[in-house]
């Protein structure tokens, strides 16, 4: 490692995240993992790093101080620069969405769990939430120009892509349809476990107990209340509330970063479900 970063602030809700942990949900792990990957590996491409490579993910309020010369980028400036030795990154409340991430050129160099640095909220399986006066490896880095495909667009919260779910079948007829044409709200608080949506409430017609299920990221579970909750990165691996549709992967991570509060619309991933 030729360059370390110390935690001076850490902030609400900050992590290190990479790729996740693959292939471990039938033992009840979760993947973990950025909740917004595509912001995530925009910032690891900015450093010159491939994408997974491990971040800071963070809900604000996030202090760092670098030991030696570092190569940075944060989502809220977009921009990398370098960070001389002794001087701070300071990310904010991030503006319009619920984290930002912090990507160093070399990437993090911690210790891992199951092939993975990502740190689970929902388990605490590997390294813990970062602490004030946690020091961490960086890697070797190469500067890395900023070229056009590296720009980072703005997300659609107006075209959250979704499937039917496995459960459709107990609900009202028109459900699907109602689901991709009526508005719906994020609640708060944000995390990375699930987001749950106010909206128009989904009528069961089988109120038939169901056996827990595996669930995958992006399932969207209806409560006995009617609320939908879009399982997120840290989502448990089973659950025994109906799955009334899934969030397209592409488009989970908007539906994490849509601020409490935030309208977000729903559209059928192949428009002849609705028919």
């Amino acid at each position: 490692m030729s360059a370390a970063v110390l935690i001076v602030e850490a902030g609400w809700l900050s992590t290190i995240q990479d790729a996740g942990r693959t292939g471990f949900g039938a033992i009840g792990v979760p993947t973990a993992g950025p909740v917004d990957r595509a912001l995530a590996d925009a910032m690891n491409r900015h450093v010159g790093n491939p994408p997974g490579t491990a971040v800071l993910e963070t809900g604000g309020g996030l202090v760092v101080r670098a030991q030696a010369d570092v190569l940075v980028a944060c989502s809220a400036m977009l921009a990398p620069t370098v960070l001389r030795a002794g001087q701070q990154i300071v990310v904010g409340v991030p503006a319009g969405r619920n984290f930002d991430y912090v990507a160093f050129g070399g990437g993090l160099q911690v210790s891992g769990y199951l092939g993975s640095v990502s740190h689970d909220t929902l388990s605490g399986l590997g390294p813990p939430r970062l602490v004030a006066g946690t020091q961490l490896g960086v890697g070797p880095h190469h500067h890395c120009a900023v070229v056009p495909d590296q720009i980072v667009h703005p997300p659609r919260p107006d075209r959250i892509r979704v499937w039917p779910g496995p459960h459709l079948g107990m609900f009202a007829p028109e459900t699907f349809s109602r689901l991709c044409h009526s508005p719906w709200f994020t609640e708060p608080p944000p995390n990375r476990i699930a987001t749950r949506l106010s909206g128009p409430h989904l009528e069961r017609v089988d109120r038939d107990e169901i056996a827990s299920l595996a669930l995958v990221e992006g399932a969207v579970q209806v409560h006995p209340d009617g609320a939908a909750m879009v399982m997120l990165t840290d989502h448990p691996t089973t659950g025994g509330y109906p799955v009334v549709a899934v969030v397209d992967r592409r488009d989970v991570g908007v539906v994490a970063q849509t601020p409490p509060g935030g309208e977000v619309r729903l559209i059928a991933a192949a428009p002849e479900r609705l028919r």
